[in-house]
């Protein structure tokens, strides 16, 4: 959960403890010009002024108008709405439909959710004699309107994310506190400000956090009866929404009116005191929106066949036309062929000479700059950095897609990149468990700018796994480390690989409700094959493996101790993760790092050798130093270059007795448990992190390898080569001594056996070096036993596995 909250940015308590309370609010008054505005409502509803609500045709506008008109209405004002139809009169203020408002009678227009760049439009109203009054939070142009607005970034407000809805809900607010009323009335309000501000896809931080974590409240009371039906019908049991479902569920029924026919519906929805009308309403708006999924499934098809079609190799926008697009989905599948080709997408519908269309972004564009750009070939545009609308002239098309698409290039060059999808921490099967999921709804709400959180499981393996949702989908379970946890994945049936293959899994964490019970539940969004098996770890040359060989053999025995005065002390960092997982974690922090495993040569094949070590590496090529079952050499690991971001990985029997070597690293992994008391005493030297974690299977790992370091078997093996050839010199003398089979053997190691084959005279060793022989010496019975060396080999194993044994209890 830490590093969850440091990697989005939140890493003091104080910050923390705000984001968890979710309190970033300001008040109205933080407008300017609010309170004037608030005044000049509330004197037209008292004077029985002719006052229209302008909305736009989605969800936001929606909300917008419904939360003004609602509130008009409520002190007695004379007070309808006009919200454009998407298809034939398109976005925001036009002459036509100011002239029609003023044929019917209406004095004063407060526009919601549009308005901030209908410059033209206004001069034009105020020239027939109509007031207005804009509200909105789009881009804003060149050149601001001559009328009373407000505007979240012109207006000086503190927060200048929020939406149409927002905006609106603001305004209400100080016209409640200009008249009397108290402001907590408006609260009931702030179900339709969370749904606009989710659907609008608005970022979830500072003051929309706030609004939306109050509105999601608001709406699970359901007191509006127009949100009862809708919940009803979208299957959302009150209780239990989440902002997603505003997304997902409810949000979408609210577009599909505006896209297919008109928004209307969804403004008598919200505003409806009865039930009975509310179903029915509610009822209409599935069928809307059944109807816009299979419209946007025609278009999406054809949009894809165009842009495939376009001779560009290498283009860096997507921008397709089509006659008789459906104008109400061109928004929503511009944002599927930008998710699925990685580039910002424009999608127009022509029709008599004129196509209008709706784009979308990607990371790092800024669609209404790009947009701009091109204003000399465009009829109009407006919106926002990630989503826009725009009108052209068909014969412009052509030439719009190559400005557009040098726009775009000048923004982010000739290849926008696709970013990996961040994940905020490294787990195993051992942490997912109710108390993590759980303390995961503290950061809710999700969306925009604060997306659900998604984990790195790595080398997880995928078991009984089993098809639902009529073949669409499947679930199973996530087997990692000593940890089981239920998995689902939507959109698939399988992995496309073995089954037991490890996979590194992307999966997100969240409480499952199902028939009364709740479950953690992993959703995994992502999978890769992990590295079954690595390269071989390098093997020191022939030079330096003598050179090592004549050390140990010279040397006094002797293993790492405990320094009589330790330089510094780490702090011990507890896992309970699998082995993979804490790797994982550690590594990624691009810090130098010293994972320490009873066999070097193994684990780094089991690891995947360099590409599995280094898959979790922030730098684009890190340093992946590996140690074959010996000592790291002084050339390439005593001095470590914190830029390269090292990962060293020495076995402990090879660990150097020198603590300043160890000293050097930010991080040191207890991979695999030490073997001894001392040994765990001598890693915690300098400063930094000792990471420890509880996997059972790392502690069996560890106690087979030492029980394997019995020096019998080896010395069996040297003794019958010896006793076959009688002598070895040159290259037959390191065969046999510096490979065990298909393993590698250390230097250090070798030398042990050396000694003890000397020390139980059944042979002799002269020379130095690679010219260093091996002899064996004629004589009736073999008793290694004799050896002093033995016997401290066989002892230091004893005690090994006793200490591992006492480990695991």
């Amino acid at each position: 959960m830490a590093a969850t909250l440091a990697r989005r940015g939140l890493t003091g308590l104080e910050q923390v403890a705000d984001f968890f309370a979710a309190r970033a609010s300001y008040p109205a008054e933080e407008f300017s010009g609010i309170s004037e505005v608030a005044a000049r409502l509330l004197e037209a509803a008292a004077s029985g002024t002719k006052i229209t609500i302008y909305g736009d045709f989605d969800a936001d506008g929606v909300c917008a108008t419904t939360i003004m008109v609602e509130l008009l209405r409520g002190l007695g004002g004379d007070c309808d709405w006009f919200i454009p139809d998407r298809i034939s009169e398109g976005y925001g203020l036009s002459t036509e439909a100011l002239d029609a408002l003023k044929a019917r009678g209406t004095e004063l227009v407060v526009t919601v959710d549009c308005g901030i760049s209908s410059v033209s439009e206004i001069e034009y109203a105020s020239s027939i004699g109509l007031e207005i009054i804009v509200t909105d939070h789009h881009q804003l142009g060149s050149r601001l309107p001559d009328c009373r607005f407000l505007h979240p970034e012109a207006s000086g407000y503190p927060f200048t994310e929020l939406c149409g809805a927002a905006v609106a809900w603001k305004l209400a607010q100080a016209v409640r506190a200009e008249a009397g009323i108290p402001v907590e009335r408006g609260e009931d309000d702030l179900d339709l400000v969370a749904l606009a501000t989710v659907t609008d896809v608005m970022p979830l931080v500072d003051e929309n956090r706030h609004l939306v974590r109050q509105g999601v409240v608001a709406a699970r009371r359901a007191i509006r009866p127009g949100m009862r039906a809708l919940l009803a019908e979208a299957g959302v049991e009150p209780t239990r929404l989440e902002a997603e479902d505003f997304a997902f569920r409810l949000g979408p029924r609210i577009n599909a009116a505006g896209r297919m026919y008109r928004a209307d519906a969804g403004v008598e929805l919200f505003l409806t005191d009865s039930p009975e009308r509310a179903t029915e309403i509610s009822a209409e708006l599935t069928v809307a929106n059944s109807e816009r999924k299979r419209v946007e499934r025609e278009v999406e098809t054809e949009a894809s066949r165009a842009f495939r079609e376009l001779t560009e190799p290498e283009p860096s926008a997507v921008v397709v036309a089509g006659e008789d697009w459906h104008r109400g989905v061109v928004g929503i599948v511009a944002a599927r062929l930008a998710k699925s080709h990685g580039l910002p997408a424009v999608v127009i519908s022509t029709e008599n000479g004129i196509g209008r269309g709706s784009a979308r972004s990607t990371p790092g564009v800024d669609l209404y700059r790009a947009l701009a750009s091109c204003d000399g070939l465009l009829e109009a545009y407006g919106g926002h950095p990630a989503a826009a609308g725009l009108s052209i002239r068909t014969e412009m098309i052509g030439e719009f897609r190559q400005a557009f698409g040098e726009a775009v290039v000048e923004q982010v060059g000739a290849r926008p990149e696709v970013l990996p999808s961040p994940i905020d921490a490294c787990i195993g099967g051992q942490v997912v468990g109710m108390d993590l999921a759980e303390a995961l709804d503290g950061l809710r709400p999700f969306g925009r700018g604060n997306p659900a959180p998604r984990y790195l499981i790595p080398s997880a393996r995928i078991e009984n796994l089993e098809e639902m949702g009529e073949g669409r989908h499947c679930r199973f379970t996530v087997a990692s480390g000593d940890g089981r946890a239920g998995g689902i994945a939507f959109g698939r049936t399988s992995f496309g690989t073995d089954p037991g293959r490890p996979l590194d899994l992307v999966a997100e964490l969240s409480v499952n409700h199902w028939n009364g019970t709740m479950t953690p539940r992993l959703e995994v969004i992502d999978a890769s094959p992990a590295p079954v098996e690595g390269d071989l770890l390098p093997e020191a040359g022939q030079s330096e493996w003598w050179e090592r060989f004549e050390i140990a053999l010279s040397g006094q025995p002797e293993s790492p101790r405990v320094p009589t005065s330790p330089d510094g002390s780490r702090k011990t960092v507890e896992h309970r993760g699998s082995a993979e997982s804490v790797l994982a974690e550690v590594i990624s922090t691009g810090e130098g790092s010293l994972i320490l495993v009873a066999e070097a040569w193994r684990r780094w094949r089991n690891l995947g050798g360099r590409a599995g070590l280094s898959r979790f590496s922030p730098q684009p090529d890190p340093e992946v130093l590996g140690r074959w079952a010996g000592s790291p050499d002084a050339d390439r690991s005593i001095t470590v270059d914190p830029e390269r971001s090292p990962i060293v990985l020495v076995d402990y029997a090879s660990l150097p007795g020198d603590p300043a070597w160890i000293s050097q690293f930010e991080n040191v992994v207890l991979f695999d448990p030490p073997p001894s008391e001392n040994v765990a005493g001598f890693v915690v030297s300098g400063e930094g992190f000792l990471h420890r974690h509880s996997d059972r299977s790392s502690l069996a790992y560890a106690l087979g390898a030492a029980e394997s370091r019995d020096p019998r078997p080896a010395l069996r093996g040297i003794f019958r080569i010896l006793r076959d050839r009688g002598e070895l010199v040159g290259e037959a003398l390191t065969e046999a001594l510096a490979h065990d089979g298909s393993a590698p053997r250390a230097p250090e190691e070798a030398a042990r056996l050396v000694k003890v084959m000397v020390e139980a005279g059944i042979a002799h060793s002269d020379g130095t070096g690679s010219g260093r022989n091996l002899g064996s010496v004629s004589s009736g019975e073999v008793d290694i036993e004799r050896s002093g060396e033995f016997q401290r080999l066989i002892e230091l194993q004893r005690e090994e596995i006793e200490f591992l044994k006492r480990s695991d209890r």
